[in-house]
């Protein structure tokens, strides 16, 4: 059985992996990323205790995860959240993150990134004078709050959480480094501009790899080809269906 490699945890790949298998793949998680607190773990805590919003944009299960938190610290009597404002989210496995928080989330269809959902929500609603909260990764692309700032929303911009690279010696990623090191992986997908740094850190330069690359949305895919990976396909949607879509392109041959 062939193999794809997945640049994630065990567990959140574990929908990846139910999507590839009718494929015939065999999947290796190797998480090249984790996540750290941020550099001021509560400055969202504070941001949603003092601030009244409009808006809560959600890009990321991790953000939706901080944010639970945040909620959670700011008012630790409350079981559920009916006075929060309306909360966007970014693809299916950030609304099931939200979901699980007892935190109700819009799930707008088609949309692939912060950015998008930004534009969305400029042709949806007069952003003028409202407030909007963004937690999002250290790292994170900034298009989607300049587009709402633009629009003249009132943004609050927290940074929630880092994203780390693990050590190339780091047991969890070895069996994923052999096997894409040495030709075995027929494919490698991937989930976000920073695990492609992160991966290429650990096995080299990425166009001297036999893989092809499958990534989630084409913020990830520019990522690739900037490192210098030559076989690129792009799922059309963030979701284990779309990657599983997009690798469906190229393999089986």
């Amino acid at each position: 059985m062939a193999v794809a490699v997945l640049t994630r945890d065990p567990i959140d790949a574990q929908p990846y992996e139910a999507a590839l298998a009718p494929l015939g793949l065999e999947t290796v998680a190797m998480p090249v990323t984790k996540p750290a607190p941020a550099a001021d773990p509560d400055a969202l805590v504070r941001a949603v205790g003092t601030g009244s919003y409009d808006v809560i944009v959600v890009a990321s299960p991790r953000a939706a995860h901080e944010l639970a938190r945040a909620v959670a610290a700011s008012m630790p009597t409350r079981v559920t959240m009916p006075d929060l404002p309306d909360v966007y989210a970014v693809g299916p496995a950030t609304k099931r993150a939200l979901d699980i928080a007892r935190l109700p989330a819009q799930l707008p269809p088609n949309v692939r990134d912060g950015a998008e959902l930004a534009r969305m929500l400029v042709a949806k609603m007069k952003l003028a004078g409202k407030r909007v909260l963004v937690p999002r990764a250290d790292e994170g692309r900034l298009d989607a709050i300049a587009i709402l700032r633009d629009a003249g929303a009132e943004v609050v911009d927290v940074v929630a959480y880092r994203t780390v690279a693990v050590a190339a010696d780091d047991p969890n990623v070895q069996r994923g480094a052999e096997l894409l090191r040495d030709g075995s992986a027929a494919l490698c997908c991937v989930f976000a501009p920073s695990q492609v740094a992160a991966l290429s850190a650990i096995v080299g330069a990425l166009g001297k790899l036999s893989t092809t690359f499958a990534a989630i949305g084409e913020t990830t895919a520019s990522a690739l080809r900037e490192a210098g990976a030559e076989r690129v396909v792009v799922a059309r949607l963030p979701t284990p269906e779309g990657m599983a879509q997009a690798v469906s392109s190229v393999y089986p041959p």
